[in-house]
């Protein structure tokens, strides 16, 4: 099942870079490849677009935080409220999959920037889980764009 997992999240980013390869924008390559591999992938993706849509709303309480970019990877998948909560351990088949969702909430929140591979990869390097796997996934849509 993990094999499965890894196979489908790596043809999601080799897809996303072929489509940036041919001129795409990177947030509409992400989506589409998102839809086109479908299975998990298209649920992971648009948790981390909604994440990364909270973290920038001036109006919601993740953007007015200090540290919205470790808030934003611990409340994935659920609605930030500022109060405090208990995250779910994580297992081999959540691992990859929030590993796919926090390195597409990197990109999205950094890409726009004129240094954004450089930013996300910093922001990346702040937080805690699988920064290695997070990083490679970062350089392999913005080192493209």
């Amino acid at each position: 099942m993990q094999d499965e997992r890894e196979e489908m999240i790596e043809k999601y980013f080799r897809m996303t870079e072929e489509f940036i390869e041919g001129g795409m924008p990177y947030r509409d390559a992400l989506e589409l490849s998102a839809v086109t591999v479908g299975g998990l992938i298209p649920s992971k993706v648009a948790q981390a677009m909604a994440k990364f849509q909270e973290a920038i709303h001036p109006q919601s309480h993740l953007s007015q935080e200090e540290n919205k970019d470790a808030l934003a990877l611990l409340s994935m998948g659920v609605l930030w409220d500022n109060e405090y909560f208990e995250p779910i351990a994580p297992d081999e088949k959540t691992d990859l999959e929030n590993t796919l969702a926090e390195s597409v909430y990197f990109i999205m929140k950094y890409g726009r920037e004129s240094d954004g591979l450089e930013k996300a990869l910093a922001a990346n390097e702040e937080n805690v889980g699988d920064v290695r796997a997070r990083a490679e996934a970062i350089k392999r849509v913005l080192g493209k764009v």
